[in-house]
């Protein structure tokens, strides 16, 4: 009887043992949490010591540790971001969402070598719905010149999701980088795709298309209509990085999305509290000049353009801003002014050989 009680009371301090050594190590498994050496933005500082507390308290916590690494993902902070991800990856490998997000930060950074193996890494992991590694791959391997591996992964895309945007906007790319324009023009020239995506994004790959198939007239119509900017695709965790978007980016982003919304009011108020945390960011400063300038404050507006080129003279964006606001303005229509003006467009175009919009502006002053 007594060797039974105490076989039984030494089963009971094993399973104890075994319990919390299991609880131990369910909390402490994980690094300390990445935190900055010093953030001066006084609306995210608080976020990120919240979220890296968390971490700290219980390493094992997933939820804390991807919120932190889309906190720093969605302020730009794309070293911490990387260190973070590259954390919760090796800690959870089996989770599609670590090695996605780091793939982003790493090709945001310019590591397309690293940023390609970690969503190599995603794509395996990923379910048979999922086609945005396989369509993400395909852009960065058409960055790279790999037509291969760029037809291999747009293939595998669109055996998930069949003629999606993305993989008819990767074959259209495959085939111009491949000198196939007709082919090029025959996906691109798509009613539905060309309203799909914003910013006259297939105008811009239509206008090397036309031009590289002899189709000057064509080609011209096509810039004429295109925007600057490739797309930012979104794949799964965008919205939830967009939601840990907070401090000043997110008053920046909130900014520009009220300006194009051209409530301008709601605008300037954002720009004057944005101005109490930062005098100096650029952006703000061109789209305060923007507000000045849809405000009726021309004058005012081109003050502060011309203050941010002094600043710096390689600033094409502000040049461009500036030139357009000369060219709608009655007083600069003058022979002498619109010289000027053709001397602006042509410096953005000397800095910046391929600034499509300049060109096209250049193109529509009177000779």
């Amino acid at each position: 009887m007594l060797t039974l009680r105490k076989l039984t009371a030494s089963i009971f301090i094993l399973v104890l043992a075994l319990t919390i050594g299991y609880f131990f190590l369910n909390t402490h498994s994980g690094e300390p949490a990445i935190r900055p050496m010093n953030i001066i933005d006084p609306i995210l500082a608080p976020i990120i010591d919240s979220f890296a507390d968390e971490i700290d308290a219980n390493t094992s916590n997933a939820k804390a540790r991807i919120e932190l690494g889309m906190t720093y993902e969605g302020a730009s902070m794309n070293e911490l971001a990387e260190a973070t991800y590259k954390q919760f990856a090796i800690q959870f490998p089996d989770r599609v969402i670590g090695w996605y997000r780091l793939a982003v930060v790493q090709q945001k950074q310019g590591k397309i070598e690293e940023a390609i193996k970690s969503l190599l890494n995603a794509a395996e992991l990923a379910g048979p719905k999922m086609d945005s590694p396989h369509w993400q791959l395909a852009f960065w391997y058409i960055e790279l010149g790999d037509f291969d591996n760029a037809s291999k992964q747009t293939e595998l895309a669109n055996s998930k999701k069949p003629n999606s945007m993305q993989v008819q906007i990767a074959k259209g790319r495959i085939a111009l980088a491949q000198g196939k324009p007709e082919l090029a023009i025959d996906i691109l020239n798509n009613n539905q795709l060309i309203a799909s995506i914003p910013d006259g994004y297939v105008y811009q790959l239509l206008g090397r298309a036309y031009r590289a198939a002899g189709d000057e007239e064509k080609s011209r119509e096509a810039w004429s209509r295109a925007g600057q900017s490739k797309p930012n695709w979104a794949d799964p965790w965008t919205a939830l990085v967009i939601e840990h978007v907070v401090g000043l980016n997110a008053m920046r982003q909130e900014i520009i999305k009220q300006m194009r919304a051209r409530n301008l009011l709601v605008a300037r108020k954002l720009i004057d509290d944005y101005f109490t945390y930062d005098k100096d960011n650029r952006v703000v400063r061109r789209l305060d000049a923007k507000c000045n300038s849809l405000n009726g404050k021309s004058a005012k507006a081109m003050k502060k353009y011309l203050v941010l080129i002094t600043e710096d003279q390689s600033d094409v964006v502000t040049m461009v801003l500036l030139a357009k606001l000369r060219m709608q303005l009655k007083k600069f229509q003058t022979e002498e002014e619109m010289a000027i003006t053709k001397e602006i467009l042509m410096e953005v175009i000397e800095i910046s050989p391929d600034h499509g919009q300049a060109k096209i502006l250049m193109e529509s002053l009177p000779e």
